[in-house]
């Protein structure tokens, strides 16, 4: 019997398929249960070495969902409203731009473009890195604050766009949260309900690009059981290891994954 096409490699291969699937699963589970979730962008580049752009987008979506509805309870009363509320504004029209350039990416395209939001967002954080660490909180946030409206069309809209082309929005919106100096319950809180909101709002979108069948709904259904390992572990990892060093490690990674799958298409 032939596999659906996209699918070959789970018969061809099953054992690895399954072991990079749950890698990229509890990636998403890890972030969000310990670190708050941006990098949930892991996800879309590891499962790229066995499934199509696509594809990959349709099994992970309605796991994103399952892990952000736990998140969003746990974090819910936690927020900052005002900025959530602008968040949201650009984080949707910036998808509205994603799913009108959808249509026009081929494979190779998506996986190249993944790829470099993948290496941008690793350059990113070191170039954040080295630039927070030459100004106080307070001085970095009272900048931000007076130019909300401008980062939040910038950094917002394209955490919307490459959310919607690559589940990676997450970097960008940590570029526009993170320079305002929130406690980390409201920092955490807040991402978490803009994740949950955008990923809600791009559901009819995936339908109508066909982005989900059958075959990703199974996967997904499959994936199901990584979520709560994927939860255990980021919970004991936010008890014995700090922020910093995850995130430098985990970037260090996206930035390795990401060249092999711009390289990988040379």
């Amino acid at each position: 019997m032939n596999q659906p096409v996209g699918f070959e490699m789970m018969a061809s291969a099953p054992v690895l398929f399954w072991a990079i699937a749950l890698v990229a699963v509890s990636a998403v589970a890890i972030s969000k249960s310990g670190f708050g979730g941006a990098l949930g962008s892991l996800s879309v580049p590891i499962l790229l070495f066995v499934l199509p752009p696509k594809a990959a987008l349709g099994v992970m979506l309605p796991l994103f969902l399952l892990i952000d509805v736990w998140v969003v309870y746990v974090w819910r009363h936690m927020l900052n409203r005002r900025i959530l509320l602008i968040m949201c504004l650009f984080g949707l029209l910036g998808q509205l731009v994603g799913w009108l350039l959808f249509d026009y990416l081929s494979d190779a395209l998506l996986t190249s473009l993944i790829g470099g939001i993948a290496v941008v967002t690793a350059l990113n954080y070191l170039r954040r890195r080295i630039w927070l660490g030459r100004h106080t909180t307070a001085e970095i946030a009272a900048i931000v604050t007076r130019r909300i409206w401008q980062r939040g069309f910038l950094w917002c809209g394209l955490s919307g766009v490459s959310s919607f082309v690559s589940l990676s929005g997450g970097i960008p919106a940590q570029v526009f949260l993170l320079p305002h100096g929130l406690a980390r319950q409201a920092f955490v809180g807040t991402l978490c309900v803009y994740f949950f909101v955008i990923n809600i709002a791009k559901i009819p979108f995936y339908f109508e690009v066909g982005i989900f069948s059958g075959e990703t709904l199974a996967v997904s259904a499959l994936l199901v059981p990584a979520i709560p390992v994927g939860v255990f572990i980021g919970r004991w990892l936010n008890a014995c290891m700090s922020d910093r060093i995850f995130y430098d490690i985990s970037h260090a990674i996206l930035l390795v994954m990401g060249g092999k799958l711009i390289f990988g298409l040379l």
